[in-house]
């Protein structure tokens, strides 16, 4: 896909493209409205705030892509397949026909569990997962970090309706920890080939989907952690979506281009529709720009030779327009905040 940036207008060329026969004759005070000169509407110099909705281009991409290794060795007999989602309890291939679950925990898995085997988180993670899955009870006591008969039991009829070895107790690679359920990416191997222990079998990710933006560096300061987005992926939709992350150091993008990586939360990603993995999306940010600032149209603007901006400002008690120097600031909605001798109900051309 063609990358595109933000797109972003700097108000001097627009002044000066708009402008040039203009500033070949400047004076001051202007020239009045005669033969070969544009005719003019008028504006009033008012304070306002200024807004300005700007483009990005984006893909919807699946949370914490990783590699899933085994940690055992054997022949692969069951593989899951790419796309396939992977719930808590799950299985997630097996080798030489014995399953590999997937359970929901933080803590990688890291020594065989069963009886007589020291207290730990790991314990209690495990007991936690499987009355999660409706294996044993929760009380006061349980889960805990103890492994007892009551977590023996419970891991018997999980292995029992998942096809295990019916002996209650999880060797090393019996089981793959994860935090949540996960999305197979791609599989790194294929049902029939040996693997050995560490080898990465799958590329899972989070099932979570969210908008990844290639941000110019130059438009860093525009975006904020928390803003209101508009999401449009390819079916047209305009869904809602907060910018999540804002990458603080520079990365190469697909062109080589150093860019900042933003991160778009969608509010409801189901909406996005299903087989969405990397299909482009279309993000319109909107940001204040100026607050309660003096205002002129960008078009009232005029360059001035040797360099800075003027706006004609039409006098009160009538009479030719006065060419009076401006110094600008931010733009947006179609007006740039002025500085200088104008003030709030001054008048000003606009050509038409």
């Amino acid at each position: 896909m063609k990358k595109r940036t933000i797109a972003f207008i700097a108000v001097p060329v627009v002044v000066a493209g708009a402008v040039t026969a203009v500033v070949l004759t400047t004076g001051r005070p202007a020239p009045p409205a005669g033969a070969g000169q544009a005719a003019t509407n008028t504006a009033q110099v008012s304070v306002r705030d200024l807004s300005r909705t700007e483009t990005m281009n984006g893909v919807i991409a699946y949370r914490d892509e990783r590699d899933l290794p085994s940690a055992k060795g054997g022949i692969v007999t069951m593989l899951a397949g790419v796309g396939e989602t992977v719930k808590s309890g799950g299985v997630l291939m097996r080798v030489d026909e014995r399953p590999v679950v997937l359970l929901n925990g933080t803590i990688p898995a890291y020594r065989d569990l069963g009886p007589g085997i020291t207290d730990g988180p790991d314990v209690a993670q495990l007991e936690e997962a499987l009355v999660n899955l409706g294996y044993g009870k929760k009380s006061s006591t349980y889960p805990d970090a103890h492994w007892n008969s009551v977590t023996t039991t419970a891991l018997k009829k999980y292995q029992e309706d998942v096809g295990a070895v019916i002996d209650g107790t999880a060797s090393l690679g019996d089981i793959v920890f994860t935090p949540g359920d996960v999305r197979i990416a791609k599989r790194n191997t294929t049902v029939g080939a040996p693997v050995v222990p560490g080898q990465a079998v799958v590329t899972a990710s989070s099932t979570e989907r969210l908008v990844t933006v290639d941000l110019d560096p130059v438009n860093r300061d525009l975006v904020t952690v928390g803003a209101a987005v508009k999401v449009e992926p390819p079916s047209g939709d305009k869904l809602d979506g907060t910018i999540e992350e804002v990458g603080t150091a520079l990365e190469a993008d697909a062109d080589g281009k150093q860019v900042y990586k933003l991160k778009v939360k969608l509010a409801d990603a189901a909406a996005a529709g299903d087989n969405v993995a990397l299909a482009p999306v279309t993000v319109r940010y909107t940001t204040v720009v100026a607050q309660q600032a003096l205002t002129v149209p960008v078009a009232a603007v005029v360059g001035v030779p040797g360099g800075g901006y003027a706006v004609d400002v039409l006098p009160p008690q009538g009479g030719p327009a006065v060419r009076t120097p401006v110094e600008l600031g931010a733009w947006g909605d179609g007006f740039v905040v002025v500085t200088g001798g104008v003030q709030a109900g001054d008048k000003v051309e606009v050509p038409k």
